[in-house]
């Protein structure tokens, strides 16, 4: 085969063969039209030129010839992946930390010699040490990495085909409100600011945490810098008195939970809310069946929906990008649970007047054409037996 074209894109693609296998299907960076005949030809030739090069590849790869292609250790081009690659995406500072773990197992290893079964070990070992969830985390970011060293350093990519772990389900527990009443009242005027901020807002923790008065307008916050794009955000009456009640010194309303960086920030809040939990004697860490400071988040959304409030609406409130995501963050209490099952045997409610205007539909639909005919025809002998 050779350079082929896409009706859904303007670059020339690849199609390369390999024996017993599905063939590589690859877009190049060549563009069809170059905007003048002669630069498109020009362009033709190099996208066959870059299909013998990627089949060399391949070739050499298969049958282990010598290759030219630079080396390089998993250490160095993990320093490239971040100043290139990870400086551009929001989550920065948590790439930073993945990448630090990842290179505590790799750093020293060369990038060409990477195989999977050395992947799946260093899985096995991951998740001995923290949850799979995290896990899966750092491989995603993995297959990224090794995928963005292809075709400079790799062939291909050894992590491509790495199943994540299982996930196991985990209720999220939501925070009662008699609970509620507990942890304020032996919260400090700082802690009750950010708990109801988080309940109220439905902000994200890094959100909360990094919350400076520039974004306070009085009736609304503006939420900076979430998984979508800025949005504003009511203010309600006792998240105004909360508020209000801090001292107004500083950029930031929550100073005591400030560091270098977002990560820093997010710490300080999880342990500052651990020890308002332990201070109500509440159940503590989301794995032990306790709450998490990610169960105000919950708490707040699912609140709102019991009380009726439309579920569009809580996704605008929540700067969740689809309502596939919100979903996950709607439980029904158990209030609603034994409602919805006492529903099923209840006998229904009768709308009589309803029912009228349901009546009076079907008798004109029965009546039909035929009877307005009738009627016509009826009125028609009635005018002319009138007397002139």
């Amino acid at each position: 085969m050779a350079p082929y074209r896409r009706p859904d894109s303007k670059f020339w693609w690849l199609c390369l063969e390999r024996p017993g296998q599905r063939p590589i299907r690859e877009r190049t960076e060549i563009p069809i039209d170059g905007g003048t005949p002669d630069q498109t030809k020009a362009n033709t030739q190099l996208a066959q030129q870059a299909y013998a090069a990627r089949m060399g590849d391949l070739a050499r790869a298969r049958y282990q010839l010598p290759t030219d292609r630079p080396l390089t250790t998993f250490g160095k081009y993990r320093v490239w992946y971040y100043d290139h690659i990870s400086t551009t995406k929001r989550n920065q500072e948590r790439e930073a930390s993945m990448l630090r773990q990842l290179g505590a197992y790799f750093d020293d290893a060369r990038l060409d010699q990477l195989t999977p079964q050395h992947l799946i070990e260093w899985r096995t070992a991951r998740a001995a040490e923290v949850a799979p969830a995290t896990v899966n985390r750092e491989l995603a970011l993995l297959k990224h990495l090794l995928g963005s060293a292809i075709p400079q350093y790799l062939t291909q990519n050894p992590a491509a085909k790495m199943k994540q772990l299982r996930v196991p389900e985990q209720d999220v527990r939501l925070l009662e409100p008699e609970e509620e009443t507990r942890l304020l009242s032996v919260a400090t005027a700082e802690e009750r600011a950010i708990v109801i901020c988080a309940l109220d807002t439905l902000q994200r923790l890094s959100n909360v945490a990094s919350l400076k008065r520039a974004q306070d307008h009085g009736t609304y916050l503006t939420v900076l810098n979430p998984k979508v794009k800025g949005y504003k955000v009511p203010v309600s009456s006792r998240l105004r008195q909360a508020l209000d009640a801090l001292p107004r010194d500083g950029a930031y309303y929550f100073p005591s939970v400030q560091g270098p960086t977002t990560q820093t920030r997010r710490n300080y809040v999880i342990r500052m809310f651990a020890d308002l939990l332990t201070r109500a004697d509440l159940p503590r860490l989301r794995r032990a069946g306790g709450l998490s400071f990610h169960s105000l988040r919950h708490t707040g959304a699912s609140r709102m929906l019991a009380r009726g409030v439309d579920i569009k609406t809580v996704q605008q409130l929540g700067g969740w990008q689809n309502l596939l995501v919100l979903e996950k963050y709607l439980h029904p209490t158990d209030a609603q649970k034994v409602a919805a099952v006492e529903a099923v045997g209840r006998e229904p409610r009768v709308n009589r007047s309803r029912l009228a205007t349901a009546a009076r539909g079907r008798s004109v639909e029965a009546k039909g054409p035929a009877h307005r005919v009738k009627r016509r025809a009826k009125a028609r002998r009635g005018r002319r037996s009138r007397p002139g």
